[in-house]
């Protein structure tokens, strides 16, 4: 069961990145579609879902390890879980922030199917992936953030 575990949270540290670089794309794409006053067009659409997708599955893992790291682990039966930062920001921050960012990145995936004008898809879209990248930012555990942080780059394993 331990490499079980440990083999999710290094899928789960590996696709934050992809999660970024999608995020970053989609709100380049909107930033440039805004002022450039661009059409709205399929692969805008397209690089939108596949930053849906991988949230999705970064939920689904998150999920599973939330459910071992935090639950089984009994986080909220020891007591005194919002005094341990450690505890407080696994059991709390990182997951209500994260839910949060994924369904902001939903809600800007939901714009791009509706019949508005291409203007109102981008910015909507924008400020959707923009605040979601703010917080997955914010929200990672970061190598040498205190008690908290993790290396950046896993090792498959450890």
């Amino acid at each position: 069961m331990y490499t079980f575990i440990n083999n999710i949270n290094y899928l789960h540290s590996i696709l934050r990145y992809f999660i970024l670089l999608a995020a970053a794309i989609v709100v380049l794409q909107s930033i440039v579609g805004m002022l450039g006053k661009k059409k709205f067009q399929k692969i805008n659409k397209q690089i939108a879902l596949f930053l849906l997708i991988f949230c999705d599955l970064q939920l689904v893992l998150g999920g599973l390890l939330y459910y071992y790291k935090v639950i089984e682990a009994g986080y909220f039966s020891a007591g005194g879980m919002m005094k341990d930062v450690y505890k407080r920001f696994y059991g709390v921050e990182h997951a209500i922030a994260m839910v949060l960012a994924i369904v902001l990145v939903h809600v800007g995936y939901s714009v791009t199917k509706k019949n508005i004008d291409d203007d109102r898809k981008f910015k909507r879209l924008f400020w959707c992936s923009f605040l979601s990248l703010v917080i997955f930012m914010a929200m990672i555990p970061w190598q040498g953030r205190q008690v908290v942080g993790r290396p950046n780059i896993p090792h498959m394993g450890s």
